[in-house]
């Protein structure tokens, strides 16, 4: 099953707590837990950006538990962004 688990068990219930409790602690990303492969996986609400990737931001995280995925994503909040210079907007003389 992908997504939160439903009612299907004690194990399914304690999944779906987990994920619960790793959003509320890193609330920029979606937190899922597939129980057919056992991986905790976790997508950014916001799609970084191409320098942003190139500098290591992840759109997507996965990790084996919850407390794996956890520390991933503090991880990756404390990576600092790249700047990025600002796009510059040719004037145009007013006629």
């Amino acid at each position: 099953m992908i997504g939160r688990p439903g009612p299907q068990g004690a194990a399914s219930g304690v999944a779906h707590r987990g994920c619960d409790a790793v959003q509320q602690a890193h609330p920029g990303w979606l937190v899922f837990y597939n129980s057919a492969t056992g991986l905790w996986s976790a997508y950014r609400r916001a799609f970084p950006r191409g320098h942003e990737i190139e500098a290591g931001v992840s759109p997507l995280v996965r990790a084996e538990s919850a407390e794996e995925l956890e520390r991933k994503l503090t991880a990756q909040a404390s990576r600092p962004l790249p700047l990025v210079s600002p796009r510059v907007v040719p004037r145009f003389p007013r006629s």
